[in-house]
């Protein structure tokens, strides 16, 4: 069984996926993604960084891609993969103090929801952690009369400057958590 995937947002963020979560592969490691549409970048982590045992891959999407689940099962590592369907919010909610080695945000584009999930991610971030923001740069005006991630990128930024040290700052965001 192959791969079924109608869209490719994602190879171009392959490098800095490499850059800023390669070091992890092969570790123990606990991953988070928020929006995981059809598994394209929860494959590639599966594949790439999620390579010992016991890694395993939380993600959350308010709805299940139909190819979703075809996808995780065609890296043979399914069921490294828990898939929680439901807002982010509110799954983040559940976790309690659940900590994860990284975490990658691509779901919802509104700004009030990004830096929400940006909050709440990184309070289940261990120190020492990565946090992958993706969009930064987007900018659809069919889709944006809400605003753009960036605006609470640059925010969430803002506000946890003295936690965090900048890894990647382009299309992509990613940080790794110095403090609480």
């Amino acid at each position: 069984m192959g791969y079924r995937f109608e869209y490719d947002w994602f190879s171009p963020n392959i490098p800095a996926f490499e850059k800023c979560l390669g070091p992890l592969a092969g570790r123990k490691v606990y991953g988070m993604e928020i929006g995981t549409h059809e598994g394209r970048s929860a494959v590639w982590a599966l594949q790439n960084v999620l390579t010992h045992p016991g890694a395993r891959l939380l993600c959350i999407d308010i709805k299940e891609h139909e190819n979703l689940a075809g996808n995780l099962l065609a890296t043979g590592q399914n069921y490294k993969a828990d898939v929680q369907i439901g807002a982010s919010r509110d799954v983040l909610w559940r976790l309690g103090n659940y900590l994860f080695d990284f975490a990658y945000i691509d779901g919802s584009h509104w700004p009030c929801d990004v830096l929400e999930d940006a909050v709440l991610a990184f309070r289940r971030l261990k120190v020492g952690g990565v946090l992958g923001f993706d969009d930064y740069l987007w900018n659809d005006p069919s889709f944006n009369e809400h605003g753009t991630p960036k605006i609470a990128i640059d925010a969430f930024l803002t506000c946890y400057v003295h936690k965090l040290e900048v890894l990647e700052h382009g299309y992509q965001v990613w940080i790794r958590k110095t403090s609480d």
